[in-house]
């Protein structure tokens, strides 16, 4: 479970970092699990990255980093009882930059108001990544407006240096991690990499607060159209965990005006 100075930075600053929550025979474990995977499927390449839905779901040990002790709880912490699963990803990037950009662009013209409405991704990289190397860059505070929106320009054109610098130059804080770190956002939080190496290795979770208002179900079924249809392995899995992310992703809240 997380303190309440960490909750507190996480609700300010948008982000937690959380030094080697796995050792390292556990993420032994989990990297010969995930690259297991990856060799079983055929996904190709595009734009420079294979990107693998799903991918905690498909075999028992990575679903069973969704129920550990050091995630599921941390995740209730920040999202409250009756969170939602959105899904996984497992992914292989050659990318040497990613540009800075939010997961959720609420910055669009009438898209503001959905920004108060708590998504999270749970991170971890599966080597040692540093500034230089691809770490994850994020800009403190700016899961929330007005700076969420002033940073749009960026993404927008980012070629046109709206803040007089290349986009590895912004000020951001650089999330340099290890095996066994993990990595907590709010999905709306703008992020980035640079210089990344060749096949640099992440997993990722999904989660969202359980929807109350029609507002935020528009949001969701915007951006991740697939959430209330639980990938088939979790739908019949005897993990109270699990059944828990289940019934509360098969359900659409009790949706207010």
């Amino acid at each position: 479970m997380l303190t309440p100075e960490e909750i507190a930075h996480f609700k300010t600053f948008g982000y937690l970092l959380l030094r080697q929550v796995f050792d390292v025979h556990e993420m032994t474990t989990l990297i010969r699990a995930a690259e297991d995977l990856w060799a079983s499927d055929a996904t190709r390449e595009t734009d420079k990255e294979r990107r693998f839905d799903a991918f905690f779901e498909r075999s028992p040990l990575p679903t069973s980093i969704v129920t550990d002790d050091r995630i599921y709880p941390v995740v209730e912490d920040l999202l409250g009882s009756g969170f939602l699963w959105v899904g996984s990803e497992g992914n292989i990037s050659n990318r040497s930059e990613v540009n800075w950009h939010p997961d959720r662009k609420y910055y669009r013209e009438g898209e503001g108001h959905w920004i108060d409405y708590l998504q999270l991704k749970v991170m971890m990289y599966l080597e040692k990544v540093t500034r230089e190397t691809g770490c994850l860059r994020v800009i403190p505070g700016s899961h929330r407006m007005p700076l969420h929106k002033d940073l749009a320009a960026q993404e927008i054109d980012p070629k046109s240096k709206p803040f007089g610098v290349e986009g590895k130059d912004l000020p951001c804080a650089a999330l340099e991690s290890e095996p066994g770190d993990v990595i907590l956002f709010n999905h709306c939080i703008w992020h980035s990499a640079y210089g990344g190496g060749k096949d640099r290795r992440y997993v990722a979770m999904k989660y969202a607060a359980r929807p109350f208002e029609k507002s935020q179900l528009v949001s969701l079924e915007r951006y991740t159209p697939k959430v209330f249809e639980p990938h088939s392995a979790f739908v019949n899995h005897k993990d109270g965990r699990i059944k828990e992310l289940v019934d509360s992703t098969s359900a659409k809240g009790e949706l207010t005006d």
